[in-house]
């Protein structure tokens, strides 16, 4: 079954924009999509939704976020004006209370829109993806006291208060590639998926301060080709992360502060930069084959469907 009855799949072409579509029983239809150039990340808070736009001004390389509100029907309706989140390529955006803040990965910043921001210093042993600092994730904590963001280029996650002031950092092992965040439902442990050196890093997580545990590793032993971890997520008492190389889902059994060794289980596209679980069902964006799938969750195990949806670059995939 599934447990939301819209989804949303931001797809990053120059004329593609926000595939909409709607459940019905264990069937997905179509419904409209929603003109944009170049979505790279959505998120819903409330009615609305919101959306990053890779560059969506002529005078600047700047990114921008654009919100829309949510009918009954799931229809996107009243398109806001676009908002510069002040940096280059935004990769990432949480929002709370209408309060909008946004990962800058090619400038290194983090803004509170719309004109706070803050630029990130350093650099990382793995070069030459960490020349410098990548923003690459935003999220208010599970207590709505913090913001943490994830720098990809210094291997940190770092703590700010809501009107983005320091609080903390904690750090992955170096050159690993701290890339997104997935809490547990108690919220009280942090999962950080490395892009770098594809793994998982568990924190403690206690009034905005993280407490390394361990970290895991989300490939074979043998794998030995080029792999990017991506996306993390957690259902069921299970955690999920995407391999873009082995084009894989891996998936760990949380057991109490640790994780098991991972099942991995073919996403059926290549380049599966995000993952998400709606139901009984995960998705699956595969950007490098321009392909979203449908796999079926079972006691941690994953099955592909027929369903498969195409379309170009698809990025990020979102329910309502």
């Amino acid at each position: 079954m599934f447990k939301y009855n819209h989804t949303y799949i931001a797809s990053c072409g120059k004329e593609s924009g926000i595939y909409h579509y709607v459940t019905e029983g264990d069937s997905i239809i179509f419904k409209e999509i929603t003109p944009l150039d170049r979505v790279m990340y959505m998120c819903i808070e409330g009615q609305k939704l919101y959306a990053i736009l890779r560059e969506p001004f002529e005078d600047s390389k700047n990114s921008g976020i654009v919100s829309f509100d949510i009918a009954d029907d799931g229809t996107l309706t009243n398109q806001s004006d676009i908002t510069s989140t002040m940096g280059e390529v935004c990769a990432h955006l949480d929002v709370i209370d209408s309060k909008i803040f946004a990962a800058n990965y090619i400038s290194g910043s983090v803004a509170f829109l719309p004109d706070k921001l803050i630029t990130h210093t350093g650099i990382g042993v793995n070069q030459p993806r960490q020349d410098k600092p990548h923003c690459h994730f935003v999220s208010i904590t599970p207590d709505k006291k913090y913001v943490l963001v994830c720098d990809l280029g210094i291997d940190k996650i770092i703590t700010y208060d809501m009107q983005l002031n320091y609080i903390s950092e904690a750090s992955v092992p170096a050159g690993y590639g701290a890339r997104h965040l997935a809490f547990s439902p108690d919220g009280k442990l942090c999962y950080c998926v490395n892009e770098l050196v594809s793994s998982v890093s568990v924190f403690r997580y206690n009034d905005g301060s993280l407490e390394y545990l361990e970290t895991y590793a989300t490939l074979p032993n043998d794998f030995k080709e080029k792999n990017t971890a991506a996306a993390i997520r957690i259902e069921g008492g299970y955690l999920y992360v995407s391999n873009r190389g082995h084009n894989s889902v891996a998936v760990m059994k949380i057991e109490g502060e640790r994780l098991s060794n991972p099942k991995y289980f073919d996403c059926g596209g290549d380049g599966p930069r995000d993952i998400n679980i709606n139901g009984d069902y995960l998705f699956s964006t595969n950007e490098q084959t321009n392909n979203v799938t449908v796999l079926k969750i079972k006691d941690g195990e994953l099955t592909l469907t027929d369903t498969v949806f195409t379309m170009t670059d698809p990025l990020n995939v979102i329910f309502n």
